[in-house]
This record gives structure tokens, C-alpha cells and sequence, in this order.
């Protein structure tokens, strides 16, 4: 009897072991589940990117679209196009985000059990209306592919128009002699009557849309998309003026332009302002009437101040070794940390003290080199293929002329002064080039020339990015976007 009483003591003691173990592998699962999705450990891979840390200790991720909880961190490029939008950490640990390498980095971490929750959003629907006229819009309203999946208006005459910071003056402003080219004109058909340079007055609408920029930073830190648009030519400038250094030949850094300057402020608001333009060497140039043609109040509401790239290619760049200058190719370089500057020991066009950036955060910027890449539509699949895959330089020689150049909106016409871009160019021994689209001898070429530029002044186009908020109205019209009927913006 005591035997059998021993064992059934000893029985009842296992299934009572064996039912607190389950409570606390269920109490464990429901607690880690709570806690985050994922636990990661320094050398985890998460998703397509490293997860990056600085510091010691575990953390533990938790992936949310908003307030419902993912099962994984969504993979860049994903079908619902979530894109990341802010990170909280406790244990005093921040997250920073690594778009390019789409992974989180965790600084300050110093504890186990790091809880970080990362928040993804959907910004599509933002864009909804601009989004369905892909089909109407055959062959002009296309994702780009590139990581960032942009949707771009392409070709030569795309419905792309937009009625934003409509002005009460018409205004040109191409290279005179004459103080004419100042000349206020309060309608289209006295503008365009004009005895010289007609062929640079603007009628409204005088901005066109580019696309839908995706994973773009605002001055907050928060991902999104956004409508990026770029205006008509207000003139012929000089990027940078000559000073005394660099041989006179201006200081390609965009957050010390003059240009940047101009445009960030007189043009910005609105102001009466009409000194600090330039035509190359030290010459002023009188600037147009920011009065009359600067951003409105009501448009100042719309526009986002943005984290601009302005990197560029490597300084040790050639042509004969290292890849050629493709659309995606500029597209990355836009994003490194390659500046402009390059120096040799014994040049004295390159003497400035200028600090070099890769990024600017302001409002109002100038067209990338990869966005007047990524608008030709090739005239043809198959052509657009090509041209995304030759060097922009080549696109002044024909075929590419004809089928890369021709059919790519941002050149409307303007192949005699070509178009300055945001982006430094290092080709030189000297600090002082920029990449230009166009111009003299250029044909539909992507090249260079410095920031002074003395002769053959470019164009310069404001180009700016709306918020996230502004959405397009809808219309069912067939010509919805073009000139007589430009797309139409609401917050």
C-alpha cells in the first residue's frame, strides 16, 4: 500500500509539472506575442536590410500600418507601396531610418529587451486620381523602377500641366540687351505678339507636374510621397556668382548658391527684392520682379520643405573605366555621398572654403538630371529601353537625339540655353561645375559647365514639392492635365 501510495503521489506531482510548464509556455507566447513581432538580434537580417545598432544589448521590433499590427516588416517596393513613417524605442534608445538599405538603425542602445515599434504607412491613396489616369493616359504616366518606384509623366507633350500660384502678370525674362525683356504683360496674346523673344512668354498654367516622388524626407524626418512640379523658365542666371575664388567661376555647393538664395527667398515670398542676380564673372544681372512673379501665400500653404539629395558622381569618375552616366545611374549618385569638389594640389581654380553637403533641407530647388532622364518615353517601349540605358551625354548624336531627346517634355524647345539642375558635377579640377540639360551644342545632352556660367546662361526652373495632403481632383475629362485644362489641386 505505501508502494502504491508513493507512486500515485509521484504521478499526481508529473501532471502538475506538466500543467504549470504549459501555463508558462502560453503565458510566454501571449507575453511575447504582446511584446513585438520579431526579436532581433545583432547579426538578424531584417527583411531585405541589416538591422544597424550602435551600442550594446537586443531589440526587440514591433511593424504597424498604422494601428493594426504586420505580421513582418514590409519589404521595400511592396505592392501596397507602405512606406516608413516613424519609429518610437523605450530604454532611452532612438530609431533612425535607413532608406536606401531600407533597415532601421537603433542608436543608444544599452539594455536587453529594447522594444522598438517601427510605423509603415500607405501614401497611394493620396494620389488616387492621378493614379487612374495611367490607362487614359497611355504612354505618358509610368513607375519608373527604380527602388523608390516613382510615377512619372513621360514623353514629349504628356498632359502634365497644373494649375498652382496662378499670377496676375505674364512675364519673360530671356537674355536682351534690352530692358524690354523686363516688360510686364497682363495677357497672353500681347505677350506673344512681342517683336523678339516671344517664344519665352509663359501663359499659365506655367507649372507642370514631374510625378509622384516616393520616399521622400521632409524636414521632420517623416518618409512620404509627394507631387513634385517644376515651373516654366524665370530667366536666364548664373548659379553662383564669381566672387574671388575658384577663378571666378562661382562654388558649386548648393546650400551657398545664389541661385538657391533667389529662390528661397525673394521668390519664396513673394518679396520686393532686386539685387543678387547674376550673369557670370561679377556682373549684376537685374532679377525679374519677385513681386509680381513669386509664390503666393495660398501657394506657400501647399509646398512641404523637403530633405534635397545633392550628391553626385565620384570625383574619380572616367567615362572609359567606370560606368556611364544612365538615368539610374545619376538616379543613385543623386543619393551618395559624393560632392563636387575635386581638387588638384597646384589648381587655383579651386580655393574656396566652401563646405560641401549631399543634402539641403529648403523649399524650392532646381530639376535633377535623373528627373529629365526618366521623362522620355523613347517613342516607343522598346526605344525608352535604350535610352535609359546610354549615356545622356550621347543623347545630343543621333538616333538618341530623335528618340531620347526629342520626346522628353523638359526640353520644350529650349535647346538653344539649356537647364541648370541642382546637382554639382566633380569632372574638373576645381569646385565650381554643375550638371546642365541642354544648350549650346549640346543638343538633349546631360553635361556640365561651372556655376558662373559666363556665357550661354541656363535656364532656371523652381521646382518644389507639394504636401503630402494636397491631392488632384478628379475629373472624367479626356484632356484633363493639359493646358487648357490643367489638373487642379485640394487639400
Amino acid at each position: 500500500m505505501k508502494l502504491s501510495q508513493y507512486k500515485e503521489k509521484k504521478n499526481h506531482k508529473k501532471l502538475a509539472f506538466v500543467i504549470v510548464a504549459i501555463i508558462f509556455l502560453i503565458g510566454g507566447i501571449i507575453v511575447d506575442k504582446t511584446f513585438a513581432n520579431f526579436k532581433v538580434q545583432k547579426s538578424f537580417k531584417v527583411m531585405e536590410g541589416n538591422f544597424i545598432y550602435e551600442g550594446s544589448g537586443d531589440v526587440i521590433f514591433a511593424f504597424y500600418n498604422g494601428d493594426k499590427t504586420l505580421t513582418q516588416m514590409p519589404k521595400k517596393g511592396n505592392k501596397d507601396n507602405l512606406m516608413f513613417a516613424k519609429g518610437d524605442c523605450n530604454n532611452g534608445a532612438t530609431i533612425e531610418w535607413n532608406n536606401e538599405k531600407w533597415a532601421p538603425s537603433v542608436i543608444n542602445l544599452t539594455q536587453s529587451k529594447t522594444k522598438c515599434d517601427l510605423y509603415f504607412s500607405s501614401v497611394t491613396n493620396d494620389y488616387n486620381a492621378l493614379a487612374d489616369l495611367i490607362d487614359k493616359k497611355e504612354g505618358q504616366l509610368i513607375y519608373d523602377g527604380t527602388d523608390d518606384n516613382n510615377l512619372r509623366f513621360i514623353g514629349a507633350t504628356p498632359d502634365n500641366y497644373v494649375s498652382f500660384n496662378n499670377n496676375e502678370y505674364i512675364w519673360r525674362g530671356h537674355y536682351s540687351s534690352s530692358d524690354d525683356r523686363y516688360k510686364e504683360y497682363n495677357s497672353y496674346e500681347e505677350c506673344t505678339s512681342a517683336s523678339s523673344f516671344n517664344y519665352n512668354c509663359e501663359q499659365a498654367p506655367a507649372w507642370r507636374i514631374i510625378g509622384v516622388m516616393n520616399n521622400i524626407e521632409d524636414e521632420n524626418g517623416n518618409m512620404g510621397s509627394h507631387l513634385k512640379l517644376i515651373r516654366s523658365t524665370i530667366g536666364n542666371y548664373s548659379w553662383d556668382s564669381a566672387r574671388i575664388v575658384n577663378n571666378k567661376n562661382g562654388v558649386n555647393e548648393w546650400s551657398d548658391a545664389d541661385i538657391m538664395w533667389n529662390l528661397n527667398v525673394p521668390y519664396y515670398y513673394k518679396a520686393a527684392m532686386n539685387t543678387g542676380c547674376y550673369e557670370g564673372y561679377e556682373y549684376d544681372k537685374k532679377c525679374p520682379k519677385w513681386e509680381n512673379i513669386g509664390l503666393s501665400e495660398e501657394a506657400r500653404g501647399m509646398i512641404s520643405k523637403i530633405k534635397w539629395n545633392t550628391g553626385t558622381i565620384p570625383s574619380s569618375f572616367d567615362p572609359s573605366n567606370n560606368r556611364l552616366i544612365t538615368p539610374s545611374y545619376m538616379y543613385e549618385m543623386e543619393r551618395s555621398e559624393n560632392t563636387g569638389k575635386k581638387c588638384s594640389s597646384s589648381s587655383n581654380a579651386c580655393n574656396d572654403n566652401v563646405e560641401r553637403t549631399t543634402s539641403w533641407t529648403g523649399y524650392v530647388g532646381l530639376m535633377y538630371p535623373s528627373d529629365y532622364g526618366y521623362a522620355t518615353s523613347g517613342g516607343g517601349e522598346e526605344q525608352r529601353q535604350t535610352c535609359l540605358a546610354t549615356w545622356m551625354n550621347y543623347w545630343r548624336y543621333e538616333p538618341y537625339k530623335t528618340n531620347c531627346a526629342n520626346n522628353n517634355w523638359f526640353l520644350d524647345n529650349y535647346y538653344i540655353y539649356g537647364i541648370s539642375t541642382i546637382t554639382p558635377c566633380p569632372v574638373s579640377n576645381d569646385g565650381t561645375n554643375i550638371f546642365v540639360v541642354g544648350g549650346y551644342g549640346r543638343g538633349g545632352a546631360v553635361s556640365d559647365t561651372s556655376a558662373a556660367m559666363q556665357s550661354n546662361l541656363m535656364d532656371v526652373r523652381p521646382t518644389l514639392y507639394l504636401n503630402s495632403n494636397v491631392k488632384i481632383e478628379p475629373d472624367s475629362s479626356s484632356n484633363y492635365g493639359s493646358k487648357e485644362n490643367p489638373y487642379r489641386l485640394t487639400m
